[in-house]
């Protein structure tokens, strides 16, 4: 079988038109048409139906159990060639949200450099949900993640290694600077400073805001923690963050939580169960294993 041939067709599941498949693969109608066939010819049942009075394209049952089967294969390739090809490059990817990145990779990193490891590693930057992705399409080797809720996956495995408490963060000028502790519910009138969406700071603040029923004023975002504690420090709004941010800010205070059962910031070594590691990347797993989940 062409794997060729299932690319077109899994892009004419997608377009319904022959015509536009063949202008995105850049190669003549006649050519898609016969790559259908041999698929047809290849299961022995039709997998799309033309109606060239309507000018339409129908799927049938067996075309459409194709295209769930055409989707994993294809991603499969493209996962294989991007391993062979980190493979072939000797590239040692590993991706880092950037607060973890912050609180946990100096040690790593000392650990790294002792093994003649840091010099050849790439790192990756993004948020938990983006590097989730990331590991899963094999643009990174393997990655920290962080996340509120132990992760479970079928073609990742992740390895939990530390847990720890969300804060609020207030300028030393706000009234609340004067409090220890705080109920999430008393902020409902507060502007807050916060991330973009692709942290998985926002689903805790919005789990968060959902159980005590209101919508927060956020009235600034960035992905920048030094820009957000910045402006917390100016008192433009308060921030929520996970107790391992890096703030060394003396205008700023954190506020612990008093809320039953808040979500937590969990972090944990992700990486994808059909990947064979190198022995590089094997020593760089071992040494995350060694320096993280062992306790200070």
């Amino acid at each position: 079988m062409n794997t060729k041939d299932l690319a077109y067709f899994d892009k004419l599941i997608f377009e319904k038109s022959f015509s536009k498949v063949a202008k995105i693969f850049n190669v003549s109608q006649p050519t898609i048409t016969t790559a259908i066939k041999r698929l047809e010819a290849e299961f022995g049942a039709p997998l799309v139906i033309r109606d060239r009075t309507q000018n339409t394209l129908h799927v049938t049952a067996s075309g459409a159990q194709l295209a769930e089967h055409t989707k994993i294969v294809l991603h499969e390739l493209q996962l294989a060639h991007q391993e062979i090809d980190n493979l072939s490059q000797n590239r040692l990817i590993l991706g880092l949200p950037p607060i973890i990145e912050n609180h946990y990779f100096p040690k790593v990193g000392a650990r790294l450099a002792s093994a003649g490891l840091l010099s050849g590693l790439e790192t990756v930057e993004g948020g938990s949900i983006w590097l989730r992705n990331a590991v899963r399409d094999g643009r990174v080797d393997m990655t920290l993640l962080g996340s509120i809720e132990p992760l479970a996956y079928q073609t990742l495995v992740a390895e939990e290694f530390d847990r720890q408490p969300f804060c609020i963060y207030v300028s030393k000028q706000h009234p609340l600077a004067q409090r220890k502790r705080i109920y999430f519910s008393e902020l409902r009138h507060e502007n807050f400073v916060f991330f973009n969406s692709n942290f998985i700071h926002n689903t805790a603040f919005n789990k968060l805001t959902r159980r005590n029923h209101f919508r927060p004023n956020i009235v600034f975002r960035s992905n920048d923690t030094h820009v957000l504690m910045k402006l917390i420090g100016q008192n433009v709004g308060i921030g929520f963050f996970t107790s391992i941010v890096d703030h060394y800010r003396k205008d700023v205070v954190r506020l612990d939580l008093m809320d039953i059962e808040p979500p937590e910031f969990i972090t944990s070594i992700v990486y994808r169960t059909t990947h064979i590691l190198t022995p590089a990347q094997q020593q760089l797993l071992t040494i995350l294993h060694e320096t993280l989940t062992t306790d200070d």
